[in-house]
């Protein structure tokens, strides 16, 4: 049987290419217990990017009417009942929930001369929700998430830049990608989140978030054949290696950081 062409699409859509890590990896940021959320999270996210970028030519006043959603009791068949229930369960701020809304806004409304590696009032909007529920379901200090926010911005921008629909959603959305300053501005910003590891307690985390780092570092590369190539077993093994080390290397410099 085969799909519509809508559903054919969108299941094309959903393909990334063999360079990039699978989007479920991203689910180990996490505890086992807390996925389920984080993919509803994720899901609520793109809803919202969705509107920002003016895919859906949603009505001006739809934002507002989202506002006032999010405060509301709703049921757990529906997203927004689902994750009010997780963050109750969980004692999380609703500001999580509402500051991406913020920057989805301005997204829509064009409030900022938008280019990708400048807009950066919009983009933390969207990106520092999302590692401060990271940092909060493993428990981690403030100081965690700033940094982290460096690191998942590295992530945003390769995604970007390597699926087709992504790209073009945001040239329609009026917002421009300057490729050189990104190249420029990637490895500084994946050297800033090697900080973090000093302000991650616990031993399993550091050597997780280590992991990523290292696949950062592999993604902050140059655009060249290298980094068209598949990423295999050798690269999630590097990456470990090179976030192992970091991890070890800090180990004497991170003293008094859990009384921040």
């Amino acid at each position: 049987m085969k799909l519509p062409d809508a559903e054919q699409k969108e299941k094309k859509a959903a393909v990334l290419p063999d360079n990039l890590p699978p989007l479920s990896l991203y689910e180990h940021l996490v505890p086992a217990g807390d996925r389920e959320l984080l993919r509803s999270y994720a899901g609520y996210l793109s809803l919202l990017l969705r509107r920002g970028l003016r895919q859906k030519g949603c009505h001006p006043k739809s934002f507002n009417l989202l506002y006032r959603a999010v405060s509301r009791p709703w049921g757990r068949r529906t997203l927004l009942g689902r994750l009010q229930e997780g963050f109750i369960a969980r004692n999380l701020s609703l500001s999580v929930l509402l500051e991406p809304l913020d920057g989805c806004e301005w997204l829509s409304k064009k409030r900022y001369p938008l280019e990708l590696a400048s807009a950066s009032p919009v983009w933390l909007q969207i990106i520092s929700p999302v590692a401060r529920l990271i940092a909060v379901l493993n428990n981690q200090s403030p100081p965690f998430y700033q940094p982290f926010s460096n690191l998942a911005f590295v992530y945003v921008v390769r995604y970007l830049e390597a699926v087709p629909q992504l790209s073009a959603a945001l040239q329609e959305a009026g917002v421009a990608v300057d490729k050189q300053r990104l190249y420029e501005d990637l490895p500084l910003l994946h050297k800033e989140s090697l900080h973090l590891l000093s302000a991650a307690s616990g031993i399993f985390f550091r050597l997780k978030i280590g992991f990523f780092i290292g696949l950062g570092r592999r993604l902050c590369r140059p655009e060249s054949k290298k980094i068209r190539q598949k990423i295999n077993f050798f690269d999630y093994v590097n990456a470990f290696l090179y976030g192992l080390w970091h991890t070890l290397a800090i180990k004497n410099k991170t003293r008094g950081l859990d009384r921040l």
